[in-house]
């Protein structure tokens, strides 16, 4: 019996260490490699497949961060652009600003138990602002460029105060911001390269590059301005209704950009880094990090307002023939060819993916607000009725035939101030950002509503 015992605990031995204590006696075939692994090979890795090759920590990935960093190389336009690394400061570990998951780095990587489960809390308040106004600087956009620069006083006053009423302390306040920041991009990107009336750039028009000149009209402005303005309360010398003056000043663009607006592609271009893969015309990068670098800051609220009576024709380079009143492949009239050809144009989801890529892992600190040519009727309190606004026939693009005209049917009109027409691209970009997006009507006297439904975005994210 005891022979056989001995037998038996011999033959588990070489079954389970192969050699069972003598180092020379070579490895028993057993059929069980040396090395076989304590996870089964059909059961995931247990960081999460991450790349932290050298961590122990058991279920938590060392970088946390980087989760929001790799989704925002979400496919942008359905074409393969890829939307790639955003620059040194999105992306990084703490995905911007978010905190880390109870992980160091590795520091605590041989004690698990340490780690394991610890909850990481709301993300920490932002107190740091930064505007985009994306203003249409075609023709007829005098009177709306007036009653933007307007509202600039009001909303630098009530941001760095919090007080959105103006009587002192009410239950509507929140905590005032930080710092701001506020800079101004047009809606001319140019026309191809094609010769084409009121297109005094065709290669590449403003470029998306941040506005520096001061209204000529106004002797109270200053001929120049540094490439975005910033406020700081309690620091900076100006008051806010100066400071917001000022910038009014760099608001009011003119009215002889090129009648072709592509206000997406400037918007998306003023923000994206040349670090990302995102290419524009000619094979160019954004400006996001390099001439409108330091606007844009890593941990900001960033809110992009895009002020318009037009809709986006941002157009694929490939099809830039769009614009040529010659072009063999695109016929009818110039003025009417981004509403006879669509598919030459930019997918909203190139604009979608692509903003949402500079703050990955962090939507709530991004909200697209478009004042465009929406029926005054459709605007509402809250989140916009998306489907509504788009299903809305006004919002439908047809061609007017009254008289005789060579156009898209109005969508609004404010006697003395002119026409809008239907803005469905950039609507379907703000539906992009759920309760983020704010829709409002540019065919009013006074934009004090619509600057509104900005501010009570922003205050619920402070």
């Amino acid at each position: 019996m005891k022979q056989l015992r001995a037998l038996v605990m011999a033959a588990l031995c070489g079954l389970v260490f192969q050699a069972c204590g003598d180092d020379d006696a070579g490895p028993v075939d057993a059929g069980v490699p040396v090395d076989m692994p304590l996870v089964p090979p059909d059961l995931p890795p247990l960081d999460g497949g991450g790349e932290d090759a050298g961590a122990d920590d058991a279920g938590a990935d060392v970088d946390a961060g980087d989760a929001g960093a790799e989704d925002a190389g979400a496919d942008i336009d359905a074409g393969g652009e890829d939307a790639g690394p955003i620059g040194d400061d999105a992306g990084a570990g703490d995905d911007a600003g978010a905190p880390d998951a109870g992980v160091d780095g590795g520091s605590d990587a041989g004690s698990p138990s340490d780690d394991a489960g610890v909850d990481a809390g709301p993300p920490p308040p932002v107190r740091d602002v930064d505007i985009l106004f994306m203003v249409d600087n075609s023709r007829s956009m005098a009177e709306e460029q007036a009653s933007l620069a307007a509202q600039l006083p009001r909303l630098v006053e009530v941001l760095t105060s919090g007080d959105r009423t103006g009587d002192g302390p009410t239950a509507d306040d929140f905590t005032p911001i930080r710092d701001l920041h506020l800079g101004v991009v047009t809606s001319d990107m140019g026309v191809g390269g094609f010769m084409v009336p009121t297109c005094g750039n065709p290669a590449f028009g403003d470029d998306g590059i941040l506005r520096t000149a001061g209204n000529p009209l106004d002797p109270t402005c200053m001929p120049t301005y540094p490439t975005f303005l910033a406020y700081v309360p309690g620091t900076s010398t100006e008051t806010p209704t100066e400071f917001g003056a000022q910038v009014g000043c760099v608001a009011t663009a003119g009215t002889r950009g090129c009648g072709f607006e592509q206000q997406l592609e400037a918007t998306l271009k003023a923000l994206t880094p040349a670090s990302s893969s995102v290419r524009f015309r000619a094979g160019t990068t954004g400006h996001g990090d390099g001439l409108n670098a330091g606007f844009l800051r890593p941990d900001s609220l960033l809110v992009v307002m895009l002020l318009t009576d037009e809709e986006d024709c941002s157009v694929r380079p490939e099809f830039e023939d769009l614009f040529n009143e010659a072009s063999t492949t695109f016929d009818g009239p110039l003025n009417l060819r981004c509403f006879l050809y669509k598919a030459p144009q930019h997918p909203v989801s190139r604009y979608v993916d692509g903003l949402r890529a500079l703050r990955p892992g962090r939507p709530d600190l991004l909200i697209v607000a478009a004042i465009a040519g929406v029926p005054v009727d459709l605007i509402r309190p809250g989140t916009p009725d998306y489907t509504g606004i788009l299903a809305d026939e006004r919002m439908i693009e047809t061609l007017d035939t009254t008289a005789g005209l060579g156009r898209v049917t109005p969508s609004c009109d404010v006697p003395g101030r002119g026409l809008a027409f239907p803005p469905r691209r950039m609507v379907e970009v703000a539906q992009g950002f759920g309760a983020n997006g704010v829709v409002q009507s540019i065919c009013q006297d006074a934009y004090d509503g619509a600057f509104d439904a900005v501010i009570a975005r922003i205050a619920i994210t402070m």
